[in-house]
């Protein structure tokens, strides 16, 4: 009687309504990233991760330490260019990429590929005149810049935040558990890792905690739930507070 009941029911409704429940939620199994086209011997794991780590956040304060100009809306071309950010990116990386072996320092030519592409690709973004707020903030060089960066390599980075803004910040399991022990920790909270599996790949999983500094509190500071000047609410945050992380998922050579 019930399945009867059911039936005559579904004539009556719209195409697709008793599956409404299942849509939009995540798809169950699997992994992100299944080939990986550079993998690392166990003992460079960690210094591979953290390089690129660290480079993320040097490019990212590159591109912050310009914003004063890139969101000038009286000025057309910035000269911000991608040699023009290589250049300084390189000079800021220098200190941190020395000791680098020929693996990673074959990596790291393919995140510096990445991460001028992406400037080169927003030039028409950038040089437009009488707007001020672009929508191209260190956050989204980074992720464009890793996202062509994961089409030659693999390596999957992220920057995931415990009050995401764009959709691909939302973090995974793991990653929430990781944010969780860093706001805890606060301004003492660093950098930590681990081994994993990646579908079939054995992976290096680093996290790098992202604390807010000074100019950041425009948006993510104080009072709570005030609206920013791109229209969010505030986090109610200080400098130095954890609001997120960089994520680098590396391949590991078995």
């Amino acid at each position: 009687m019930k399945k009867l009941l059911l039936i005559i029911a579904s004539l009556y409704l719209p195409l697709g309504a008793f599956a409404v429940e299942e849509i939009g939620v995540p798809a169950q199994g699997g992994a992100p990233e299944y080939l990986f086209l550079e993998k690392v011997d166990e003992a460079e794991a960690h210094s591979t991760a953290e390089m690129i780590s660290k480079s993320l956040a040097i490019g990212r304060l590159v591109i912050f330490s310009h914003m004063g100009v890139l969101t000038d809306p009286e000025l057309g071309d910035k000269g911000f260019t991608g040699d023009y950010f290589l250049e300084q990116w390189k000079g800021a990386l220098e200190a941190e990429t020395m000791g680098a072996t020929p693996v990673q320092q074959r990596i790291l030519g393919k995140l510096m590929w990445a991460g001028k592409q992406s400037i080169d690709n927003n030039q028409d973004r950038l040089n437009v005149k009488g707007v001020k707020w672009k929508h191209f903030l260190p956050a989204k060089w980074a992720r464009e810049a890793g996202l062509m960066f994961n089409s030659r390599t693999g390596i999957v980075t992220r920057q995931p935040s415990i009050n995401y803004r764009h959709p691909s910040n939302a973090p995974d399991a793991k990653e929430k558990e990781v944010l969780a022990a860093f706001v805890k920790s606060g301004q003492e909270a660093k950098p930590v890792g681990e081994f994993a599996m990646m579908g079939k790949q054995k992976v290096y999983r680093y996290f790098d905690p992202v604390h807010l500094m000074e100019p950041c509190l425009a948006c993510h500071g104080k009072p709570k739930g005030e609206l920013d000047m791109l229209g969010f609410k505030k986090d109610g945050l200080e400098a130095g507070d954890v609001f997120g992380m960089i994520s680098v998922s590396v391949a590991v050579e078995e």
